[in-house]
């Protein structure tokens, strides 16, 4: 596993700290339980601009045939982000292997 931290995430709000936090230990228990003769996961984790961007991705192989349903993993982790305003999107990658990526603003509104 490989973990890249780009910029500076200090002064997070709590529930965006936290949310980035599950986010990432759910997408890692994913990649662990799911990931097909995967050689790495790496997690990138940085700030832009307004918004903090977590991505997850893995190099495991995915059976061939539909995407598989999200299992509740995936639903929580959906609701988690639209509860802060940011979006999640959760599936294969173009070179293959799996990728989660969360973006959450760094400011919640009250």
């Amino acid at each position: 596993m490989e973990v890249c931290l780009v910029s500076s995430l200090t002064r997070l709000e709590r529930a965006v700290d936290a949310a980035l936090y599950r986010l990432g230990q759910e997408a890692l228990t994913n990649a662990l339980r799911h990931a097909r003769r995967a050689s790495y996961v790496l997690v990138e984790l940085h700030r832009e601009g307004g918004s903090v961007r977590l991505r997850v991705s893995d190099d495991g192989k995915i059976q061939p045939g539909a995407t598989p349903e999200p299992g509740f993993g995936l639903l929580g982790m959906t609701e988690r982000v639209h509860l802060l305003g940011g979006t999640l999107r959760a599936g294969p990658a173009p070179e293959g292997g799996w990728v989660v990526e969360a973006v959450l603003p760094a400011q919640v509104s009250p």
